[in-house]
């Protein structure tokens, strides 16, 4: 690693942190709304207990929660450590993206599809199904900058495979859609993180995708006999055994949504993989 690197590294994976920790402060939003059919635009953060919008200082990643010590400044009601740790997982992901990509541009896009699959991920393991236009506005942005950075750098290799990975991801979603239109079989839940994981895995190259596509597959394989054995185990406790396919009476998330957990694994390997 040259001098020149390491300075580069040094400055943006610090500010790619920061910024995570901003875009985890919106991820927050967008896993508490986008389910309910609500704006994330409008109105502004508010407190689910009172509903009093927040103030600007009572936004600040992280720190807000500190020092309001975790509850709410008008009803004093607890706010769920949920919140800064989505938003330091952000910025953990944004800066471990920032040093796969050794600082460059390119891992803008990442970061996008990273912070997607978020919130994707966390609303699937609320019990939730995400809505499409999560995956599809994430997916198109980090697009547009994956086409800029190659339009930049000259560099096309990378912008046909990401497009050609996300033509594959819409055909993929586009068969779980017709085989179950509904979303009943949870085994299928967060299938728009399809869209994510195509754009992303198509511009590594055909060794890190591999690798990445293949882990993700491992896990998911692992998630659906956990599911299996956790589900034999509960109904010999005398629980019910009635719940919906691929769900594990149990309810242990990670496992129960196998497709979007598989998805999120392979992603992170990437990331290892790739530096």
């Amino acid at each position: 690693m040259t001098f020149e690197h390491f300075s580069v590294l040094v400055m943006t994976i610090p500010l790619a942190f920061v910024v995570g920790l901003f875009v985890g402060s919106f991820l927050n939003v967008v896993i508490y709304r986008t389910p309910l059919g609500l704006s994330v635009s409008t109105p502004r953060s508010f407190c689910p207990t009172c509903d009093r919008q927040l103030a600007w200082w009572e936004n600040v990643p992280v720190v807000s929660w500190l020092g309001l010590r975790g509850r709410c400044h008008t009803c004093h009601q607890a706010i769920s450590i949920r919140y800064p740790m989505v938003e330091l997982a952000t910025g953990a992901v944004f800066a471990l993206t920032a040093w796969a990509w050794h600082g460059t541009i390119w891992a803008a896009a990442y970061c996008v599809l990273a912070a997607s699959m978020l919130a994707i991920s966390l609303i699937a393991y609320g019990g939730q199904q995400s809505p499409l236009s999560v995956a599809a506005i994430g997916t198109g942005l980090a697009e547009v900058v994956i086409v800029l950075c190659g339009a930049w750098q000259h560099r096309w290799t990378p912008v046909a495979g990401s497009l050609v990975g996300t033509a594959l991801a819409v055909a993929a979603f586009s068969m779980l859609v017709r085989l179950d239109p509904d979303g009943d079989d949870l085994r299928g839940h967060g299938r728009s993180a399809l869209l994510v994981v195509g754009c992303w895995a198509g511009g590594l190259g055909v060794g890190d995708a591999t690798v990445a596509v293949s882990s993700g597959i491992i896990v998911y394989l692992v998630c659906l006999v956990s599911v299996r054995a956790l589900d034999r185990q509960t109904a010999a406790a005398g629980a019910s055994a009635s719940a919906p396919i691929g769900v594990s009476p149990s309810g242990h998330p990670v496992v129960t949504y196998p497709l979007v957990t598989g998805i999120a694994v392979a992603m992170v390997v990437s990331l290892v993989v790739g530096t």
